[in-house]
């Protein structure tokens, strides 16, 4: 899950806890007035009662009467192919739940808007999925730049919002800053990445995996020269000095460079421990895997944030990559999804693997409809105000989902950083494929030790 917004996949943790809330949002009125607002106005001088008897107050279930979810995605623009992923996650997590009777004894409906991976098409999305399509709660979301444009209007109209995979910490700050007390965010933010390093480092150096222990305790850092890539380069500096290794160098590259013979060379000359890099480029960090098995490196491990999840990748890369480690903020714990019958399930509706992505929609659409499942009813869930919906959320037992067990903070942000909570997750690449191997506790695979 990348935060740097619209030119790239989102690689599927710390926001710090703000102090306590209550109150609904502050902002301005939207367009169309959403009936849980109406339900509010009207109720300091009419009971819901009464004003249930007296008009319709419409909404809600797409006309069907069951919980209607908004899901908004890129499904179409460049990471379209993404959104498809999310959105079949979506409407598998959908059936399962009405199989299982629905919410309130309603089936769940699920109506789709497509951001095109842009503020402007995702606002007006949302905005019609509202005051159109007349959903019950808004899910979804990939760019961290159209999340923070999508909130708005959600909190607006008072309406219920999970936000599943757009990562940046900036969502969180604007959530508290703003109030906006009806949005939740479940993703770990860029910080995980460089707090699951620190961990994997220590616990590989402890029980000696591959070429470790390390008496020099050296790293050399590569970042690609985009927001996203710089701030996780910065967060692993501060990691690193934690658990007292050096950081013998640190460079950027750019987001399309493909040629970092020189680079290496230079690098490989104060031969580091560790070569870890950043990139969400699929051919920069296929490319660097290769040029670093090229290199002439001894003993050094390479490590690489996010990019070698990415198939065309480790295609570019080839057998470079045996060996390499790659992790991600948030992704895919099967042994959750096979729990659920999730994975079984997945199999026999689609013929393409599970991502990271589809993970996080699935545990998207699941989570919203247990929280509803808490109120006494759709009724008292759509006429519930934003503090009660609120209160529902983050007093709720931890539910397991795709990526962990979710269990919102008071600033609204998913807990995460432990095997309890969310995990960030490190793959070893091998023949081109992708094993989980750390944290054991969620492990599919062990490491092979015969590559180093």
């Amino acid at each position: 899950m990348v935060e740097e917004t619209i030119h790239h996949a989102s690689p599927p943790g710390s926001d710090e806890a703000s102090p306590g809330h209550d109150g609904a949002p502050t902002g301005s009125g939207a367009a169309a007035t959403s009936r849980r607002r109406f339900v509010r106005a009207a109720g300091a001088s009419v009971s819901l009662g009464a004003l249930a008897g007296c008009i319709d107050l419409g909404g809600g279930g797409g006309g069907n009467g069951g919980l209607s979810i908004g899901i908004v995605q890129p499904l179409s623009g460049p990471a379209s192919n993404i959104g498809e992923q999310k959105r079949m996650a979506a409407e598998l997590s959908r059936d399962l739940i009405n199989d299982g009777g629905g919410v309130h004894g309603e089936d769940v409906e699920l109506v789709f808007g497509d951001s095109e991976s842009e503020p402007s098409a995702g606002r007006n999305e949302v905005n019609r999925l509202i005051s159109q399509e007349n959903v019950d709660a808004v899910g979804g979301g990939f760019h961290s730049d159209v999340a923070l444009a999508t909130v708005e209007v959600t909190s607006q109209n008072e309406t219920p919002h999970v936000l599943d995979e757009p990562v940046s910490s900036d969502i969180v700050d604007k959530i508290n800053e703003q109030e906006l007390w009806n949005v939740f965010k479940t993703t770990p933010p860029s910080q995980a990445y460089a707090v699951g390093w620190r961990q994997l480092i220590s616990r590989f150096q402890e029980d000696e995996v591959g070429y470790f222990p390390y008496e020099d305790q050296t790293i050399a850092l590569i970042g690609e020269d985009t927001s996203y890539g710089l701030s996780i380069m910065d967060l692993m500096q501060e990691e690193m000095a934690e658990i007292g290794w050096e950081v013998v160098s640190q460079d950027e590259v750019g987001l399309d460079e493909t040629d970092f013979t020189s680079l290496l060379a230079r690098i490989e000359e104060n031969d580091p421990d560790v070569v870890w890099a950043v990139q969400t480029s699929s051919s920069g960090a296929g490319n660097l895997a290769r040029q670093f098995a090229e290199t002439g490196f001894q003993g050094t491990h390479f490590f690489h944030n996010y990019g070698l999840t990415i198939a065309d990748a480790r295609e570019t890369a080839g057998d470079a990559a045996d060996g390499a480690m790659t992790l991600l903020n948030a992704g895919r714990v099967d042994p959750l999804l096979e729990e659920q019958g999730v994975l079984s399930a997945w199999d026999d509706e689609y013929d393409a693997d599970m991502t990271g992505s589809a993970a996080l929609s699935y545990q998207n659409v699941k989570i919203i409809a247990e929280y509803v499942r808490s109120f006494d009813g759709l009724d008292a869930f759509r006429s519930a105000s934003v503090s009660d919906w609120e209160e529902t959320v983050i007093s709720h037992d931890p539910i397991p989902g795709g990526t962990g067990h979710i269990d919102f903070q008071e600033n609204h942000a998913a807990a995460w950083g432990s095997t309890d909570t969310q995990p960030a997750l490190g793959y070893q690449v091998l023949s081109g494929e992708l094993n989980l191997v750390w944290p054991g506790e969620v492990a599919t695979t062990e490491i092979d030790g015969s590559v180093y």
